[in-house]
């Protein structure tokens, strides 16, 4: 491989990095959807906690479709 970030070799690394991406981005998202929508900072956490959620669920989930030769 020429240049470009190396591929992660241990495949616990790769797949907590993978859940700990999609939890990120829907944290970003519920968060920013509900700052839109309501002033609650109550409201603001829970949706923060929700979004980590599941989007920590989605990426495991991602992670146990994909077939074992392609990960």
């Amino acid at each position: 491989m020429n240049g470009g970030i190396p591929p992660l070799r241990d495949r616990r690394i790769a797949a907590g990095f993978i859940v700990f991406m999609y939890a990120f981005v829907a944290a970003l998202v519920t968060s920013l959807l509900t700052a839109a929508l309501t002033r609650s900072d109550i409201l603001l956490g829970i949706a923060l906690g929700v979004g980590v959620i599941l989007g920590a669920a989605i990426g495991a989930w991602r992670i146990h479709i994909t077939p074992e030769d392609e990960r």
